[in-house]
C-alpha cells in the first residue's frame, strides 16, 4: 500500500509541474541563436475542433520544421511519465482504461488553456497529449510483461 501512495504522490507532483509548464507556459521564450520561440502570454484565435487540421499543416510543410518538432515533441514527450505512473496508482488499468485516461488528460490540459486564456484549444494537441500518455503506459506494460512487479501484491 505504501508503494501506491508513493506513486500517487509522484503522479500528483508531476501533474502539477506539467500543468505549470504546459498550461501556464513556465518557459515563455526559447532562444536558439537568432531564432526566438515564444510560448508565453495570452493566445487568441479560433479553437481547432477539426482533427488533424494542425497536424496536416505540419506534415504538408507549411510550417518551420523546428517549430513543428518542438510542438509535436512538446505535446507528446512530457505526457509519457503520466502514462507510466498511472498504472502504479490505478492497479486495474487496462489499455482501454489507459486510453480513456489519456484522452481525459489531454482534454483537461487543453480545456485549462482555453479557460484561463493562456492558449487556444486544439483537438490535435489533445490527440498528441493522449499519445504521450499512451506511450508511457506502453512502456509500463512492456516492463510489467517481463515479470510481475512487487508492488502489485502489496
Amino acid at each position: 500500500m505504501r508503494k501506491v501512495w508513493i506513486a500517487a504522490v509522484a503522479l500528483v507532483a508531476y501533474s502539477a509541474i506539467l500543468i505549470r509548464v504546459v498550461v501556464f507556459k513556465a518557459i515563455p521564450i526559447i532562444r536558439i541563436g537568432h531564432l526566438r520561440l515564444r510560448f508565453g502570454g495570452p493566445h487568441t484565435g479560433q479553437p481547432n475542433l477539426v482533427p488533424f487540421r494542425t497536424l496536416a499543416g505540419y506534415l504538408n510543410g507549411r510550417a518551420n520544421h523546428l517549430i513543428v518538432m518542438v510542438n509535436i515533441l512538446g505535446n507528446i514527450v512530457p505526457f509519457a511519465p503520466v502514462g507510466f505512473l498511472a498504472p502504479f496508482v490505478f492497479r486495474r488499468m487496462t489499455w482501454r482504461k489507459a486510453l480513456l485516461f489519456a484522452i481525459a488528460v489531454g482534454l483537461a490540459m487543453e480545456s485549462m488553456e482555453a479557460l484561463f486564456r493562456v492558449g487556444i484549444f486544439d483537438v490535435d494537441d489533445v490527440m498528441l497529449n493522449a499519445l504521450g500518455v499512451m506511450i508511457g503506459y506502453w512502456i509500463f506494460a512492456m516492463f510489467a510483461k517481463r515479470g510481475r512487479p512487487e508492488w502489485r501484491s502489496s
